[in-house]
């Protein structure tokens, strides 16, 4: 908040009772570069820790390198369906994927937090 509105904005899932998504991130552009979205994503994570979730995805756009570079900072990695897959089972990561809703031109990113 600033001036008494919101400056940033960022929206979570949980996928299964150990797999978190952060689904969305924004912050508005007279004050980005401020470390709100590194704030934003680091409160993100305590709270999946709080509830016990052991890993994270988050997708971005494949031509938002700041977005990639904030989540690769905090020790995300690129991943895809097929290691989902290895992971969960097939018909699991499709459940996952239908629930994040990836789409072409995103990228999948992951982090083990426990």
């Amino acid at each position: 908040m600033a001036s008494g509105m919101p400056v940033g904005l960022v929206m979570l899932k949980t996928l299964e009772a150990q797999v978190g998504y952060i689904y969305y991130i924004s912050v508005a552009k007279a004050h980005r570069r401020m470390g709100i979205a590194r704030l934003l994503l680091e409160d993100s994570l305590g709270r999946f820790r709080e509830e016990g979730v052991k890993e994270v995805y988050a997708s971005v756009e494949v031509d938002n390198a700041p977005s990639e570079g904030l989540f690769t900072s905090e020790g995300f990695t690129r991943t895809n369906f097929g290691e989902v897959s290895k992971r969960f089972g097939t018909v699991r990561a499709i459940n996952m994927y239908r629930v994040m809703v990836v789409v072409p031109g995103e990228t999948l990113m992951w982090k083990k937090i426990a």
